[in-house]
């Protein structure tokens, strides 16, 4: 005849309920996530792999002395070495190649196969003599840094000893991480909405700076809805024969330093937001002493790059002509 016991015991077995070892109920098991979408299908340079080198690379491959001399800021320094196999290589970890990142954490599958999607589709072309622009295109290194520099990465504002609410306008990388631009939608980044703000108390730049003009904000727009790129042209060919104040010289100044000699304090005293008021500086030689950086002569832009030699030939060119208006 069977115990109590045992006939507990085999109740408890069968009801699946005996515990052996321990009193504690182990935690139920929760729902199986579904493993993380790699979206390789919509792979852009902006918005797929750009992201992936701010992340893991551009600490190192950027600034006055990026490492390997590789600046990954510049979309054609990283489309060389895309192109030339260096960058799969390195971050496929390949023999012959320095694996990147240096920290020996390999990118995860799904980045590695975005910028093999990328390089892929994509015709890497580098003329002899440089890049012919594209009247289509707004060149980042062209027109909106010097743009950024002559209006708004200045002393007080948001030039990096500024930083004005963490914002620093100097560069592309810093461009890109401070002033939330998003690439393709020029609505959704501050840097473009700032400029365009109705209120004055958030207009950038702000009172009693002047506002960019018209075809300064189309230009920014226009640049973010291409892609936000660090890309750049070269003037190959120089028109320095039909030279006109309103279709090259001024357009030369709003650009490079409408920002700061304008206003209701412009930079030195000096503004040049008319016809008029450049004549004044080329007659007396400042404006061809400035542009060259001659000396005895504050070198401008004050902000940015000298300008090209296209560019000040052009502004001679002018000046040679009688500074007409036309």
């Amino acid at each position: 005849m069977k115990s109590p016991f045992f006939l507990f015991v085999l109740a408890m077995t069968s009801a699946g309920l005996l515990f052996i070892g321990s009193c504690k109920h182990e935690p139920e098991a929760g729902p199986i996530l579904p493993p993380e979408v790699c979206d390789t299908a919509n792979v852009t340079y902006p918005g797929s792999v750009y992201p992936v080198l701010d992340q893991n690379c551009i600490s190192c491959h950027s600034g006055a002395s990026p490492s390997g001399g590789m600046d990954f800021t510049d979309f054609n320094t990283v489309a060389i070495i895309a192109e030339n196999g260096t960058l799969l290589g390195a971050i496929r970890h390949e023999a012959g190649f320095s694996p990147m990142p240096p920290t020996g954490v390999k990118l995860s599958e799904c980045d590695i196969a975005k910028f093999e999607i990328w390089i892929r589709d994509t015709t890497f072309i580098f003329p002899p003599g440089g890049i012919p622009c594209d009247p289509d295109t707004v060149y980042f290194q062209n027109t909106i840094l010097p743009l950024l520099q002559s209006s708004c990465a200045i002393s007080g504002c948001h030039d990096e000893a500024s930083a004005s609410d963490g914002v620093i306008l100097t560069d592309y990388a810093r461009i890109m991480s401070t002033a939330n631009v998003r690439p393709f939608n020029a609505d959704g980044s501050d840097l473009y909405e700032v400029m365009v703000e109705d209120d004055p108390d958030k207009r950038m730049p702000p009172p009693p700076r002047n506002p960019l003009t018209t075809e300064q904000t189309n230009a920014v727009y226009k640049w973010i809805m291409q892609g936000a790129l660090n890309n750049y042209c070269d003037d190959i060919e120089c028109d320095s024969v039909n030279v006109t104040f309103s279709a090259t010289i001024w357009p030369i100044i709003q650009n490079r330093c409408y920002g700061c000699h304008s206003g209701g304090s412009p930079s030195g005293g000096i503004s040049l937001t008319n016809h008029t008021d450049l004549v004044a500086v080329a007659n007396n030689g400042s404006l061809m002493g400035a542009i060259r950086h001659e000396q005895g002569y504050s070198p401008m832009p004050k902000n940015g790059a000298k300008l090209s030699d296209c560019n000040i030939s052009q502004i001679q060119k002018w000046i040679n002509d009688g500074t007409p208006n036309n």
